[in-house]
């Protein structure tokens, strides 16, 4: 199946709305007007741009203490390259902001049922949309990946409010927004939990780009393969610079918002209000470094998470996504993370991730020869059990449909699972061979390495617009 332009692929409205989220979050062609390219343009001006401005200050301060005739000038390059300073910041705050908003009205929903549902649909077309080449690793990080993981946050949040399982502050205004879920901009759960976790979320991983983090990924193995990982001491040393620039950016890369307006009471109250935001974004972000059971799972958790099931490291395979509920669960066995956060996150999400492509044998009414299989697409958060996904059958007859029905594959029917493959062991070869050629476009290919797929990348199938309607009621 031929993939469209990439132009064609945001055919509806949601998909359109994501591309803008996308291309706000990270822009190749115009890389300064994205978050992406404000955050790497601080980093990489911020020390000679304030070492400038302290020594303008101190020409001033010199010309003032002189009476030197030039005072007026040096007053105002510093007054100019103050301005000019916090009007970058502010533009950046105001840009990072604009993402959480938008990507908040992409997730959320009126009803539990209609946000999970929008949340499914997120995090499905993430994974179906997402490129796979390495030249745009970057690209995949700081936008794909990185609102993978703030959509699994927002519903680990919900999951575990909705058991009483955080602060009595967090779930006090959660309650507020459930007697109210109509509530928006005046939200006090939206504005002072949803926003700022999703912030932190943003500066956790912008902070990357420090000049000492990225120092340590510019070695020479990495400049021939970007793919490297890091280990060791270089990776320690690689987390602990990406935390100093999340915090930086915290205080002074984003800061808070000025107060406008001439109440003195007024002003008090919002900077007090910007200073407790602030400070609450930093703990979250401190959390991140202490193992146990608090709130820097919320964090972690779904950041361990999106890395695996996201293209970007060198070890991706596509076929081996499911495996991130062990991985995950190895990093419970050496303590990296909680238990219990980790099975909360594989409640919701179940094995299998959002839009991934399942292989499986068609359920019959009676007991024919069972000699071919069909694709599905999973499409829903919280299976009734992790091991089977809720999906969408997207092929009938080893045809493709674009208006298939909903259908929770057991896994004696689900080709991931041994059990399922090998019912059709005794189907012969060329029957196989047969399957392969009209479900896919690289059937020899694929003969010559895999017979019975465990699996399908199915981004040729959303890649047309006939085939993008997954979440509708099927």
């Amino acid at each position: 199946m031929a993939k469209t332009a990439d132009k064609n692929i945001y055919a509806n409205v949601f998909l359109r709305q994501l591309n803008a989220l996308l291309t706000v979050m990270y822009q190749a062609n115009q890389p300064h007007d994205s978050l992406f390219g404000q955050m790497r343009t601080y980093f990489q001006q911020e020390q000679h741009a304030w070492q400038e401005l302290k020594s303008l200050q101190q020409r001033w301060q010199d010309a003032k203490a002189q009476q030197d005739p030039a005072l007026s000038q040096h007053r105002r390059r510093y007054t100019e390259l103050s301005y000019q300073l916090e009007q970058q910041r502010i533009k950046r705050l105001e840009q990072s902001v604009y993402c959480c908003e938008l990507l908040l009205q992409l997730s959320e929903g009126e009803s539990k049922a209609e946000t999970l549902t929008r949340s499914a649909r997120l995090l499905g077309s993430l994974q179906l949309l997402v490129p796979h080449q390495p030249k745009r690793a970057l690209e995949v990080q700081f936008s794909y990946k990185l609102l993978y993981k703030m959509v699994l946050a927002l519903r680990l949040l919900d999951h575990r409010l909705e058991r009483d399982l955080m602060p009595s502050s967090w779930q006090l205004c959660w309650q507020q927004r459930q007697s109210d879920p109509t509530a928006s901009t005046l939200c006090p759960f939206r504005n002072q939990i949803q926003l700022p976790l999703l912030q932190a979320i943003l500066v956790q991983e912008f902070g990357q780009l420090h000049p000492a983090a990225q120092k340590l990924l510019l070695n020479a193995e990495r400049r021939l393969d970007p793919l490297t990982e890091l280990d060791g001491d270089a990776r320690y040393q690689f987390l602990l610079q990406s935390h100093q620039g999340s915090l930086q950016l915290v205080q002074q890369g984003l800061g808070v918002w000025p107060y406008q307006g001439s109440d003195k009471t007024e002003r008090q109250q919002h900077e007090h209000q910007q200073q407790k935001q602030q400070q609450w974004i930093k703990q979250l972000l401190e959390a991140t470094q202490v193992p146990g059971q608090g709130s820097g799972n919320l964090l972690k958790v779904p950041q361990v998470y999106a890395s695996i099931v996201m293209p970007g490291r060198k070890r991706f395979r596509y076929e081996a996504l499911p495996k991130a509920a062990l991985l995950l669960k190895q990093g419970v066995q050496q303590q990296l993370y909680s238990a219990d956060w980790v099975d909360q996150l594989l409640r919701i999400t179940g094995l299998f991730p959002q839009g991934y492509g399942l292989a499986f044998i068609p359920a019959r009414a009676s007991e024919q020869s069972r000699d071919k299989y069909e694709f599905a697409i999973v499409n829903a958060l919280y299976p009734a059990e992790p091991q089977v996904p809720h999906c969408r059958i997207v092929t009938r007859n080893l045809q493709y449909k674009n208006t298939g029905k909903d259908y929770a594959v057991p896994t004696a029917q689900n080709l991931y699972f041994r059990p399922a493959r090998k019912q059709l062991e005794v189907v012969p070869p060329e029957r196989l061979r047969e399957i392969l050629t009209k479900l896919f476009a690289d059937a020899e290919q694929r003969f010559l390495r895999q017979l019975l797929p465990r699996c399908w990348q199915p981004s040729d199938f959303f890649s047309l617009p006939a085939h993008q309607n997954l979440w509708n009621k099927g």
